[in-house]
């Protein structure tokens, strides 16, 4: 299956915990759930309501994360002007918002700015890089003081990634200058890899030096920083038969329960238990044990959106 790509990056970076009482923020949450499944024009309609019920109630926050998802939407479908404005409005209302945890989401929303603008060929992108660069140094010593480890990290991950960004950006090589787009991925036993690619072009995982190619299994992949990895044993495909036909070592997942279409999910238990079991008819394949589990307790569900081969 031939699918196309939506990195979701500036949407898995949002800092939305202390804002989840918001209406218009539970509807951005809501929308960004939908986005995960591929459904592209119904997450589209959900964070345009989102957009609206923001306005109408005086909810700038939950108006600043619906334009900047809005954002992220258009221009990684290509349509950069309306992006660009979605952009905009978005920086001016976190810039004017009170409390050192804010200034991580000004910063994701002025690095989403100099996405739209590197992408647009504006060399100008390097002031927002710049600032989001500084931005994200005052929200990574804010995290630090209150020990949370995972938005520390995310801090450092963008960081370097701007840097990256900048790096290419200022490159006397006009055709090196376009956007590279990446993701460190985490892998069910704790191990780490990179999602990478061209804007618009096929995306690839490094994993120990090794490139594995990434094979959607829907339409549209979002690629979103809660995404993670798993090996397949080879007894699944004994039972599972891709439609493309294409079989893999790995498979890369969402979190969440199974939807129409899915070949199979997979689900882990506090124990260290990982069942993969067939879609549409409930049969567990092959469970493995001794999985390592990332973050939470209980049992847990992941959806299969792409193959690495």
């Amino acid at each position: 299956m031939v699918g196309q790509i939506l990195w979701a990056i500036p949407i898995s970076a949002l800092y939305m915990e202390s804002s989840q009482d918001i209406p218009s923020v539970r509807i951005v949450v809501r929308g960004l759930d939908l986005l995960k499944t591929g459904n592209l024009e119904a997450a589209e309609r959900l964070l345009e309501e989102a957009l609206n019920v923001a306005r109408q109630g005086h909810h700038p926050i939950g108006e600043g994360m619906a334009a900047l998802c809005l954002s992220n939407i258009c221009w990684g479908t290509g349509r950069l002007q309306q992006a660009y404005r979605l952009a905009q409005r978005s920086c001016e209302i976190f810039r004017q918002q009170p409390g050192p945890d804010q200034r991580h989401n000004e910063a994701v929303a002025t690095l989403n700015l100099g996405l739209v603008r590197h992408l647009s060929g504006d060399t100008g992108a390097l002031n927002e890089y710049y600032t989001a660069q500084g931005l994200l140094d005052t929200a990574r010593r804010y995290w630090i003081e209150r020990n949370q480890r995972e938005r520390v990290n995310q801090c450092g991950q963008l960081a370097k990634w701007i840097q990256h960004l900048i790096e290419r950006l200022i490159t006397l090589d006009h055709y090196q200058r376009s956007p590279t787009l990446f993701l460190p991925i985490v892998f069910a036993d704790g191990a780490t890899a990179t999602l990478w690619g061209e804007y618009s072009r096929d995306v690839n995982l490094i994993l120990e030096g090794k490139t594995l190619r990434v094979v959607p299994l829907r339409n549209w992949l979002v690629l979103t920083a809660d995404c993670c990895v798993f090996p397949i044993p080879p007894q699944v495909w004994q039972q599972i038969q891709p439609p493309s036909g294409h079989i893999g070592d790995y498979v890369l997942t969402h979190p969440g329960d199974p939807q129409p279409g899915d070949l199979f999910y997979i689900a882990l238990d506090s124990q260290g238990t990982t069942q993969f079991i067939r879609q549409p008819d409930g049969k567990v394949v092959t469970t493995v044990q001794d999985v390592r589990i990332i973050g939470g307790r209980g049992q847990k569900n992941y959806r299969p959106i792409a193959l690495l081969i």
